[in-house]
């Protein structure tokens, strides 16, 4: 008796034809959704990036127009030596005393004679990086900030730090400053000068430059911030990166007219919204006084009027910008990125760390908070300063 053969089960068959089919698209579909994703992810991480641009022309900002990337001390340009005799202040209570010839200053713990900011600023388990500008004339970095990123908090925070915030360095410093003659020049005592200090330290640290590893520690000492990147990006990056994203919607609080062919800075806005291109936004960060056709001043602001200016700027920046509908500008955000600035962070950190942040950054839509540090204004050593005045030192006024 014939045996029939086993005839195929068709419908068996084609589900299992379509299960794997089904699979090898879902499989296809994830992959492209989590591609898509990590691109999306990488736009805030270049907006972090950004902040530097943004700040960098806040003062009269130039770098180099060397490839970006760079994490050494490079073609720091030192102001001539200017030596005043310090007056008699309250701010620092360290009374100079006989030592012997034989003392160990690197032993002396620390930058500062206890400098604290009374005010905690960021999470311990935040992550921050230091944005930085440097005055095209005087060298100086004339705009320090910090963008946090508060993951327990869910929140971004920008702080700004006064370019005139005076430091009050400890022994150890001081012994360096006199090694290479600047112990009595009062621009040294700006926290705009701190970066010129670090290289005469041979200043170690987690960053390739002296000047940004002295720094850091400033601020880590000062404020109880730990710098965990830094970026510098010139002013052609942040005009080209403004108009790469079409511009910024923002409200101009006063006129603002001002004309300096020496600079070669043309401000004209009126109040008033107005959707900003790269060099109108480059103009209103830069802001300071309106003059007349004569070069009367006949409008200024001060410091922390224009800090706050900034603020706003950078704020309405990456709530306009940071989001998933900019992937396509994506390829040339990086080039001028890489083009135009100078920075800490490694493809490294990038995976391993900043994508997770700006995950949830982007899911969670953190709230960005602003913040200027504060002190007293006092005028000595022939200089104005910004001074931190700790509650022990009031309660001893």
């Amino acid at each position: 008796m014939k045996q029939k053969k086993a005839v195929p089960d068709k419908k068996k068959k084609n589900t299992k034809k379509n299960t794997k089919k089904n699979t090898k698209k879902n499989i296809k579909k994830n992959t492209g959704k989590k591609l898509s994703f990590k691109k999306s992810l990488f736009i805030w991480v270049a907006s972090f990036a950004v902040l530097g641009v943004l700040i960098f022309v806040f003062g009269k900002f130039a770098l180099g127009s060397s490839g970006g990337g760079s994490d050494i001390d490079l073609e720091i340009t030192y102001p001539p030596v200017k030596t005043i005799s310090p007056t008699p202040t309250k701010v620092s209570r360290v009374t100079p005393s006989p030592t012997p010839e034989e003392i160990d200053y690197d032993s002396i713990p620390g930058l500062t004679n206890g400098m604290k900011y009374p005010e905690k600023l960021v999470d311990e388990k935040s992550r921050n990086i230091m944005f930085i500008g440097q005055d095209r004339v005087s060298g100086l970095y004339d705009t320090i900030g910090i963008l946090s990123i508060d993951k327990k908090n869910e929140k971004l925070k920008l702080i700004m730090i006064p370019r005139d915030l005076y430091v009050d360095y400890n022994e150890k410093v001081k012994h360096y400053l006199e090694l290479n003659n600047r112990v009595n020049d009062p621009d040294f005592y700006k926290i705009n000068s701190a970066y010129l200090i670090g290289p005469y330290m041979k200043h170690e640290g987690k960053f390739g430059a002296y000047s940004m590893n002295f720094l850091a520690a400033i601020l880590k000492e000062v404020f109880d911030i730990e710098v965990h990147d830094y970026v510098r990006v010139n002013t052609e990056g942040f005009v080209n990166i403004v108009n790469l994203f079409g511009g910024v919607d923002i409200y101009v609080p006063y006129d603002m007219h001002y004309d300096d062919i020496y600079q070669d800075l043309y401000i004209h806005l009126d109040k008033g919204w107005h959707r900003l291109n790269g060099k109108e936004a480059e103009g209103f960060v830069r802001y300071r006084q309106s003059n007349d056709e004569m070069g009367n001043i006949t409008h200024s602001i001060g410091d922390f009027e224009r800090k706050k200016n900034q603020l706003n700027f950078m704020k309405a920046f990456i709530e306009q910008h940071g989001t998933l509908s900019n992937i396509d500008k994506l390829p040339s955000l990086i080039g001028t990125l890489n083009k135009y600035m100078k920075h800490s962070i490694g493809v490294g950190d990038v995976l391993t760390s900043y994508i997770g942040h700006a995950k949830d950054i982007v899911i969670n839509k953190y709230p960005i908070e602003t913040f200027t540090v504060t002190g007293v204004n006092k005028y000595f050593n022939q200089r104005s300063y910004v001074v931190i005045e700790n509650k022990n030192d009031e309660d001893n006024d």
